[in-house]
């Protein structure tokens, strides 16, 4: 990706970070305006704007914002030192505003429990849908069994004395 603009980097972090622009100004502390400079006018984002990004955003890679060089996104390393490959969120988002500014709640936990319990519903319908299906093939080899024996028995009754 370092090929894009850091105005493009910019509008794709909007994007993965499922925020709009006048949120996410709010959120680094810069005015609508500027932060609209920014991605629509090719304005380049001073060295305060990008410093107040990574103190917003701390899981975004500041060098890949501001050359285009690594991932979007500072993964967290496991006990093996490798990076999990599963999606988080990697951001503090501002949940109220407040008199004294917005409260900012952290979103890096790990969604494995929910995805657990996801995958545990699926799979329950899937083993639901199987045994429907093995009761539907059943019930047509029955029914191909009756046809048999029907025919069978049309024969016999066709045949001459």
């Amino acid at each position: 990706m370092s090929e894009t603009t850091i105005n493009q980097r910019l509008i794709f972090l909007l994007e993965s970070l499922k925020m709009k622009a006048p949120a996410f100004a709010r959120t680094i502390g810069v005015s609508e305006t500027t932060f609209r400079n920014y991605i629509d006018r090719d304005s380049k984002p001073s060295s305060d704007v990008l410093e107040k990004i990574s103190n917003s955003f701390e899981k975004v890679n500041i060098t890949w914002l501001v050359t285009g060089n690594g991932e979007p996104f500072i993964l967290p390393a496991n006990e093996n030192n490798q990076t999990t490959a599963h999606a988080e969120k990697f951001f503090r988002s501002p949940v109220v505003g407040t008199s004294h500014g917005p409260a900012y709640q952290e979103n890096n936990a790990t969604p494995a429990a929910a995805e657990v319990e996801a995958i545990k519903t699926k799979l329950a319908l899937a083993e639901k849908e199987v045994e429907h299906l093995k009761a539907q093939l059943q019930l047509k080899d029955t029914v191909i069994a009756a046809k048999d024996e029907t025919i069978n028995a049309l024969k016999k009754s066709n045949l001459p004395d």
